[in-house]
């Protein structure tokens, strides 16, 4: 009989959705992936890897930075986790789903990772995103903007 090896998980860095609130409500920041990166062409969050002995409300402060331009005005915990496949790791990656809230009138700043931002209600930004995990998160975290801060929400600082 052979042996039988698991699939590997692992958990290497965060899933940020970025939000603001303008007059129409809070919209979504969406970003496209650069050709030359890992999932080029595709739209989603800002995302990266933990580095060293971070925290995830560090990595999150930086990649949002490092990405966007900016850091956070506050980060919020949520309950989700995006989960998939990682076929270059041959792992599936648990990524924790931080909601980082920026200011009504930031200007993004992309680094060479993206090629292009969008500002969406809800609604619109479902439509562009290339992942089913973040299309449901879309729809979980704008439920729960409508009562910002949520009350299953845990406000975290650098």
């Amino acid at each position: 009989m052979k042996e039988r090896r698991n699939i590997g998980l692992e958990s290497p860095g965060v899933c940020v959705a970025v939000v603001k609130k303008d007059l129409d409500g809070w919209t979504f920041l969406v970003l496209k992936r650069a050709p030359k990166e890992s999932y080029g062409g595709f739209w989603g969050f800002v995302t990266g890897s933990k580095k060293g002995n971070e925290t995830v409300a560090q990595s999150v402060y930086r990649e949002m930075k490092e990405e966007i331009g900016h850091h956070p005005e506050n980060m919020w915990a949520t309950e989700y986790i995006i989960q998939f496949y990682e076929p270059e790791n041959d792992k599936i990656w648990m990524l924790p789903l931080i909601v980082g809230v920026l200011d009504e009138d930031v200007k993004i700043r992309l680094s060479d990772e993206n090629v292009e931002f969008r500002w969406l209600l809800p609604n619109k930004a479902k439509r562009l995103l290339s992942w089913k995990n973040l299309i449901r998160a879309v729809d979980d975290i704008n439920d729960e903007l409508s009562i910002f801060p949520a009350r299953n929400w845990i406000e975290i600082k650098v």
